[in-house]
């Protein structure tokens, strides 16, 4: 039986490409009607080398490579020491909690994500919920205010099925999928 993971496949041996064959000069002529811009001197040289124009032009690129100066050495990554625990104080636990509910994240995802930041420390589930829920009354007279003076100033309004409860009728053009 062969095991595909270990068992190593013979390479074939590698045919010599034209380039190794070609003397350095005609080498760098080929490279050089590349760089020279002059219309039609790639064409010119190609034919004169017994080669094609793609082969003239991967030659110039292995000699532009060739040329080109290292890049210097990249540093070694350092891996950073784990930090201690994260110590926030309670109206940016507060903040931070209502902040992610508000992007979506549901209390129990946010009790995980500060139970990795705070281990020994962090709030459960029902704590986030009434911080949210403080937020939101508090918001919500803001909003009260907000739609008392926008309201009058609506001329379009854009309602999506989702206010009708999500069985609106579908017309014949856009079925859902």
């Amino acid at each position: 039986m062969v095991h595909w993971i270990t068992t190593k496949i013979p390479s074939t041996p590698r045919r010599a490409s034209p380039v190794t064959t070609l003397s350095l000069r005609s080498f760098v002529r080929n490279a050089a009607a590349v760089f020279s811009g002059c219309y039609g001197a790639v064409t010119h040289r190609a034919e004169q080398a017994g080669c094609s124009r793609q082969t003239l032009y991967e030659q110039a690129r292995r000699i532009e490579r060739r040329l080109e100066s290292p890049p210097p050495p990249s540093p070694s990554p350092t891996i950073p020491a784990p930090a201690s625990a994260t110590v926030l104080d309670e109206p940016t636990r507060r903040r931070l909690a209502v902040t992610a509910f508000a992007m979506g994240i549901s209390t129990r995802q946010i009790e995980d994500l500060l139970r990795v930041l705070l281990p020994d420390d962090g709030p459960d589930h029902s704590t986030i919920s009434r911080w949210v829920k403080d937020e939101a009354e508090k918001a919500g007279r803001l909003l009260q205010t907000l739609d008392a003076v926008c309201i009058p100033k609506v001329r379009t309004l854009a309602i999506d099925e989702i206010f009708f409860g999500g069985d609106r009728p579908w017309s014949a053009s856009s079925r859902p999928a």
